[in-house]
Order: structure tokens, then sequence, then C-alpha cells
């Protein structure tokens, strides 16, 4: 066989092997994250009538923002807390899963309680969460980057960097880890002042 022949026909097991590599990257899609972890609830005495989506809201804890509606279930006005690390499950497969990534403090009354909580999306792929969507309370991560990054966040003011925080997720939940540079970002970041916390 000529030389010439050799060459195109390896040219030709090249192409196919192409073809074949960009096939495989279509029946594989990127891994949509899903929670697991340990089940988490708050107070007893916190009745949560509902979680959904709010765009029109504004947190500097997250990036995007739920609203939890609850009440306190007796005469008293009750306190929990959302911890770091918590996820809310959506109940749509459209529909992102998201984040709590630092401590938001809740507030119950007897009447209805509307609580703003700052979230960052854990499935890049899917949608932003609207005010069609609900959400379930868990469970708290087990995923030990998630984790990391949840104490990386615990006492830095990121309100200005939100946006980096949400790419940080992204890349964690999309199976690639955290990335060392997204550590050093988030250590270099400012302490958090008493005025930032919720």
């Amino acid at each position: 066989m000529s030389k010439l022949k050799i060459t195109s026909a390896l040219l030709r097991l090249g192409a196919t092997a192409l073809l074949l590599l960009a096939a495989c990257d279509n029946l594989f899609p990127p891994t949509d994250f899903e929670p697991t972890g340990t089940p988490f609830s708050l107070n007893p005495g916190i009745n949560t009538i509902t979680i959904i989506g709010n765009r029109r809201l504004f947190s500097d804890q997250g990036l995007y923002t739920l609203e939890l509606i609850c009440e306190a279930t007796g005469t008293n006005t009750l306190y929990d807390t959302l911890p770091g690390g918590l996820l809310f499950t959506s109940r749509k497969n459209s529909t992102q899963h998201v984040i709590v990534l630092k401590d938001h403090f809740i507030t119950a009354n007897p009447s209805r309680t509307s609580v703003v909580v700052g979230v960052f999306c854990c499935n890049r792929y899917r949608q932003i969460p609207t005010e069609a969507d609900t959400f379930l309370l868990g469970p708290l991560t087990d995923n030990p980057d998630l984790q990391q990054l949840a104490q990386l966040v615990k006492n830095k003011d990121i309100s200005q960097h939100l946006g980096m925080v949400q790419r940080a997720v992204w890349t964690i939940t999309d199976s690639t880890g955290l990335p060392q540079a997204y550590i050093d970002s988030i250590n270099a970041l400012p302490p958090e002042t008493d005025g930032h916390r919720h």
C-alpha cells in the first residue's frame, strides 16, 4: 500500500474518531446536580406555608432570592436559622435547585411572615427560579466542596461579589470541583461587618 493511501486512511480514521467523540459529548450532557444530605426542618413551632422563587426581592447574601412564607403556630414570635449549606429542592425538573451559603436568621410571627432568603443556583443548564416555582426545605448538603464553600464565605462580605460566588457554585455542581483560584479570591474578600449580617 502506498504512503498516500496509508495517509488517506489514517485521516479518514481520525475524522471518524472525532465524529464519534462529538456524538458521545451529546449523549452525555453535563452532570445534573441533585440535592443529597441530611434532612433539615425548622423549629417545630414554625409552620412553613410555602417557599417560592421571587425575582422582585433582593438579598446581599445570594445572587437569587426565595420567599419563605411561614407563621408561628402559637401566640409567640419564634426564631430559627437556615444554616449555610442548606439546599432548597426544586419541585420541577426544569428549574434549578438552590443553596444557602450564609446563615439566614428566621423570625416567624403568629401571623403570616415573609422571609427573604438569598440563594445560589446549582444547575447551570436549568431555569432560574421564578414566582411560578416552589421548593422543598432541605437537605443540608453532604457535598464536601459545597460545604467548603459555605465555610469559606461564612465570615466574608460577599455582597459585592455574588456573581463570583455563583460561578464557584456552578464549578462544583458541574462536577469539576472548587478551583484554587476561587478559594484564593474568596479568602481575599473583606470580613463581614455587623451591618451585613442577616
